[in-house]
């Protein structure tokens, strides 16, 4: 844990000047609720929540999603938002502007191009949304609730996180109820559980915080001679200055606004404070991948290293992209994404598909091009074993049902904490799938940040394929390498565009030395701004990017050709429980 000393009067101060109002009586329907006391802090203390005209709260009732927008917004005052057009159903909603500012900052998606403002926010959507707000990426870890299974694939490493961290305390019975809508109440104790207490006023602030203090004042704020025994947060709608006296902040420093706070009077027994990273680019056109939080792992610890420099033994400097890879050449011609621009590379083929060659079939697309043939696959991890009866995919029937491949998640390392993990049943997902007829290959959810890194991911893969091929399995497709950076949480936040593919050319390198055909799978933003396209084309593409029925261009929209194109996740596959990745492969 961080100890960082900052400069005691706060909580007086707080009172005086952070109160949005001060109740006159309290609502005529809380008293005895089990969320009075909440309610009361964030409703009529900080004015998050309003009350009705006629003294009510209401703290059963559940909230709209464009309510939650609106409530998000307050609490954290976004500054930049989406064109009016983003979503075809907000126009003249009186919750456009708010839902159009947490689309810009990547927490309202909407779907399939609605913003859906009036219907009711479901508990695992709402917890989602608060998440991807206070940019916590999630947590690669399993849920404890008896009603796991009906929780989306989306929202699994967001509830992970949050209950991880303890905030989620109204899961009665063990059950979380994911699809229930959120109520107010419930929306009050889950902030209440986040945040202790809320600057929202300038001013001179000097008593110690149990726990979290966000600071959502417009105008900044000046904290002295205090501790604050959790995470202070700076909300991006400050646009003022953040003065920070002697304060010590146990837990972390966390500014998602642009103004850079000015820090003095730290001790020297005290550790220097970082700003937060500034934040990723947003709207990418990825898809919002679910794989790398998936649960169902086992996590393994490297076998420590005899070799390796003791702590305090100078470390010799690593390889270097340099000593990987010579960088592609381009062809001078450039092309638009979204506010970048980005080189073409030369040897590379160009995109052959068109719209008009994908039609649906039920859930499917299918390609009616002359160009390539095609074949159907999924892929799938553990996620797809725990929605399915007895944890068991039944590929049989999922080879019956038209599929031709499959790509098996066999681990990944930890986004924030950078472990290794088995998916718990990629043994079986793969002895079965190839038992059924179906070709296999496997992919790894990676996030390394230097290329011995990206050798040991592909060492691990590796060990694992050596030891089903000593049982008698052995592999017949792709080993895919799935590098992904969604927000600043990821411990990738920051690589450069000459390690992120150095990473990947090494683990490539590694695979197709140990006789297996590598893959590198990546979305448009990873793929134009991390790799250099003219350095990685030996290898094959996988790039996903999602169409649903509303979607005016039924083909993949990225630059370059894929090889394999993951097109939709939710897709219902027989024998497999849960929605499922769907893959078309196209083949010369």
């Amino acid at each position: 844990m961080r100890q960082i000393r900052l400069p005691k009067r706060l909580l007086s101060g707080l009172l005086t000047g952070a109160l949005l109002l001060t109740p006159a009586m309290a609502f005529t329907d809380t008293g005895g609720h089990w969320a009075e006391a909440a309610v009361n802090k964030w409703s009529q203390e900080y004015g998050v929540l309003q009350g009705y005209d006629d003294g009510s709260f209401r703290p059963d009732a559940s909230i709209t999603r464009g309510a939650f927008a609106g409530i998000l917004d307050r609490f954290l005052q976004f500054q930049s938002a989406a064109p009016a057009g983003t979503f075809s159903d907000t126009q003249g909603s009186r919750w456009e502007d708010a839902i159009l500012k947490l689309n810009a900052a990547g927490v309202y998606l909407g779907s399939e191009g609605k913003a859906l403002p009036g219907d009711s926010i479901t508990r695992q959507q709402a917890m989602t949304m608060v998440a991807r707000a206070f940019q916590l990426g999630g947590a690669d870890a399993a849920l404890p609730y008896h009603d796991e299974a009906q929780v989306a694939n989306y929202a699994r490493p967001y509830l992970a996180e949050l209950n991880g961290r303890g905030w989620i305390t109204d899961a009665l019975d063990n059950r979380f109820r994911p699809t229930e809508p959120l109520t107010r109440a419930e929306l009050v104790n889950l902030l209440n559980n986040m945040i202790q207490v809320l600057i929202q006023n300038s001013g001179d602030y000097s008593s110690d915080v149990e726990g979290n203090l966000l600071i959502n004042a417009a105008g900044g704020a000046s904290l002295s001679d205090m501790t604050v025994t959790g995470d202070l947060l700076i909300a991006p709608g400050v646009t003022g200055e953040v003065r920070l006296s002697g304060v010590t902040i146990q837990g972390e420093l966390r500014n998602f606004s642009a103004v850079t706070p000015q820090i003095t009077d730290v001790p020297p027994e005290a550790n220097p404070i970082q700003p937060a990273d500034p934040q990723p680019p947003q709207n990418t056109g990825d898809p919002s991948s679910d794989e790398e939080f998936d649960w169902g792992i086992v996590v393994v610890t490297p076998t420590p290293d005899p070799n390796a420099p003791a702590p305090d033994q100078p470390v010799t400097p690593g390889i270097q992209p340099s000593d990987v890879y010579t960088p592609g050449i381009t062809t001078g011609q450039t092309i638009a994404y979204d506010k970048y621009t980005v080189p073409v590379y030369a040897g590379t083929e160009v995109n052959q598909l068109r719209p008009e060659e994908f039609s649906w079939s039920g859930d499917r697309l299918v390609y009616s091009g002359s160009a390539f043939r095609t074949r159907f696959g999924i892929d799938v991890s553990a996620y797809q074993n725990r929605a399915s009866e007895n944890e068991t995919i039944d590929w049989t029937a999922v080879r019956s049902d038209g599929v031709d491949f499959a790509m098996i998640r066999i681990g990944l390392r930890g986004y924030s904490t950078g472990k290794l993990a088995e998916d718990a049943f990629y043994r079986q997902n793969i002895r079965n799938s190839l038992n059924a007829g179906i070709e296999t290959g496997v992919y790894f959810f990676a996030q390394a940040i230097t290329v011995e890194e990206a050798m040991e991911e592909a060492d691990f893969v590796i060990e694992r394929l050596r030891t089903l091929e000593s049982e008698g399995v052995r592999i017949n497709g792709p080993v895919a390498y799935d590098w992904e950076m969604h927000d600043s949480s990821y411990r990738v936040y920051g690589t450069t565009p000459e390690m992120a593919t150095a990473c990947a050319i090494a683990f490539c390198r590694r695979v197709q030395e140990a006789g297996y055909t590598p893959m590198i799978y990546a979305g448009s933003y990873v793929g134009y701004m991390k790799y250099d396209q003219g350095a990685i084309a030996p290898y094959l593409c996988w790039y996903p990017e999602y169409k649903r029925e509303s979607s005016e261009k039924l083909c993949p929209t990225f630059y370059y050709q894929p090889d394999y194109w993951q097109f939709s996740d939710s897709c219902a596959i027989a024998g497999i429980g849960g929605r499922v990745d769907a893959n078309i492969q196209f083949i010369r």
